[in-house]
């Protein structure tokens, strides 16, 4: 929908504003001219019976009292009085209704263009994240955004109305460039076949589309719980088990606004960068079913922040120069020889280096993995047998994870000397580690490579073997140190003015990006950790990570105490004080 659109049709509802509000007016002009007309009517009345009196004085002039005399005089001037007040009151209302019409129409326009509406909610459900409104300020490409529902679909419910209301404030925010239309597919679908030109995919009731020229992003209403894959919607619906009652309970969350500044950077990014996420060989995962829940939240991930994630099988495909950045998802057992060739190919680049690679360990692999350590080892990094437990009981998170709830996860600290720490910006939230095996680092500078730690633990952390000696193992008087959970190890070429690096940074586990840790951005900064490192790494800029807004309504418990008070004000105080008024009120106009 073009801005001439929208102006047009803000000026037609102005008008039908205009008009019902002029119609109001006038009926309310003519109430108070019937007024004033029943008062003229009343006074010639009066004025009438003066004059037949006058001519009845006349003749017996001296049957009038000075009595009737002084009466008379007084209700001529209260009749003057009357018809006085009378004709200001029928101009000040026609005067105060025009003006009321007149701000009415301004505020609508105005209200329409910039969206003043305020968020009473507790938890800003209707507001967007500052920065989405820093990005669309800064926009200049113009986009179209394309419900697959009538508006009143949204509106109509108070629960997807957020999705409504958080679009008019991206169109509000966006100076004119973030357009809106509602389409109703089943009634009108060749509003939407131009898109399928641009996209193979099928389109839902609830859908977002998101376009810009012949670049189209589609966004799901909803996903299915039940479901191993969420991908990008605007609804996010999850299970979860309730020990009390012994029942499964769905909570609902919007994640729309993170999805929605997504697929916009999507439609507007003309060269994304393009990831090769390592997850299969001959056909099978690579890594055990238990770390499926890490790799599902990280393919949302970098989907959400437009990366281009390309599953890549380690046995068949080739590592070429297509991909931006490489990432060897916790295989869990040993690669062959060929395969650590071609991971050490794609990484030497013919000696020119430049290129980037994510390794995540996992508590779950084979021991027996020699080629894997090898290959680690040049890059001296070595990960251990064990998983790092916090004995602090302080510092020690309990943290729910998608196989259950596990206790004593430490609290990691990013290391800023690490050069792909350098765009994290650290808040009051912290990055856990569940079931993370701690990485050692073999050396801190050996033949050109340089290995430095990028996320570290307090030094109160045991590690808890993996192997047939967790049965003896005592945490008690276990020693207790620093561990760390994360390290970069970098090796420099350069060429002339040109200094390139590769970089490999190694994870203890991929349960730093859990399914559920991941989107729990409200009390862990994981997920804004891992884009930030991930942004760094390619040089990506403008990617933002927004908080998903829970659905579930804030159930409010009361006391006795407190129900009688409530009881007692509306039952008694409140009725109360009104009769007063309403008798105070009554004796003053009865003794005017």
């Amino acid at each position: 929908m073009s801005n001439n659109d929208d102006i047009k049709k803000e000026l037609e509802s102005a008008e039908a504003a205009a008009e019902d509000a002029v119609k109001d007016a006038a009926e309310d002009a003519a109430d108070a001219l019937s007024d004033t007309a029943a008062a003229l009517k009343e006074y010639a009345e009066d004025e009438a019976a003066s004059e037949n009196e006058d001519k009845a004085s006349k003749k017996k002039k001296r049957q009038r009292t000075s009595e009737e005399e002084k009466e008379r005089a007084l209700n001529s001037v209260k009749r003057r009085k009357k018809l006085k007040y009378g004709v200001l009151a029928t101009a000040i209302t026609v005067v105060v209704i025009a003006i009321v019409v007149v701000l009415n129409i301004i505020c609508g326009l105005l209200d329409q263009r910039f969206n003043w509406n305020i968020d009473l909610t507790s938890s800003g459900l209707y507001e967007i994240d500052q920065k989405t409104i820093d990005y669309l300020h800064q926009l200049n490409s113009d986009v179209k955004i394309t419900m697959l529902a009538d508006e009143s679909y949204f509106l109509e419910n108070n629960m997807l109305k957020v999705a409504a209301e958080t679009l008019n404030r991206f169109k509000s925010e966006s100076n004119g460039h973030v357009s809106i239309e509602y389409v109703d597919a089943n009634k009108n679908p060749e509003a939407i076949s131009v898109y399928k030109q641009n996209f193979n995919g099928d389109f839902s009731t609830g859908d977002a589309v998101v376009s810009c020229g012949d670049l189209v992003r589609v966004i799901g209403f909803m996903n299915n719980p039940y479901a191993a894959e969420s991908g990008n919607t605007l609804f996010r619906a999850e299970q979860s088990f309730d020990q009390t009652t012994y029942s499964s309970e769905t909570h609902y969350k919007f994640v729309g606004e993170q999805a929605l500044v997504s697929a916009i950077m999507g439609v507007t990014d003309l060269n994304p960068v393009t990831v090769a996420m390592i997850d299969m060989v001959n056909g099978s995962a690579i890594y055990d079913n238990r770390d499926a829940y890490c790799y599902q939240a990280i393919k949302e991930a970098l989907n959400k922040n437009n990366y281009n994630v390309e599953s890549v099988d380690i046995a068949t495909s080739e590592l070429t120069a297509d991909y931006d950045i490489i990432m060897l998802c916790s295989p869990s057992n040993d690669l062959t020889e060929a395969q650590i060739t071609k991971l050490t190919d794609y990484l030497n680049n013919d000696s020119k280096f430049g290129r980037k690679m994510i390794y995540f360990g996992s508590p779950f692999k084979s021991a027996n993995t020699e080629n894997l350590d090898e290959f680690l080892s040049v890059w001296g990094v070595k990960i251990g047998r064990s998983y790092a437990s916090e004995t602090n009981t302080g510092a020690a998170q309990v943290a729910n994870i998608a196989i259950g709830t596990i206790g004593g996860v430490p609290a990691a600290t990013a290391n800023s000397a690490a050069s792909l720490n350098a765009g994290f910006t650290a808040s009051r939230l912290p990055i856990i580690t569940p079931l993370c095996c701690p990485v050692e680092r073999l050396y801190d500078q050996n033949s050109g490579r340089y290995t430095y730690p990028l996320l570290t633990s307090s030094d109160t952390c045991v590690l808890y073997p993996l192997d047939e000696t967790a049965a003896d193992f005592d945490a008690d008087s276990a020693e207790k140190s620093s561990v760390d959970m994360a390290v970069l190890s970098e090796v420099t070429f350069t060429s002339g003015s040109e200094t390139l690096k590769s970089q490999i940074a190694v994870f203890g586990s991929p349960w730093i990006m859990d399914i559920v840790v991941a989107g729990s951005s409200g009390s862990y900064d994981n997920a804004n950790y891992f884009i930030s490192l991930l942004n760094t790494a390619t040089g990506k800029e403008n990617v933002i990570t927004i908080a998903e807004k829970s659905l579930d309504k804030a159930k409010m418990t009361i006391t006795d105490s407190q129900a009688k008070t409530i009881r007692v004000v509306t039952l008694f105080a409140i009725p109360l004080l009104v009769a007063v008024v309403g008798i105070v009120v009554f004796l003053r106009r009865r003794n005017k």
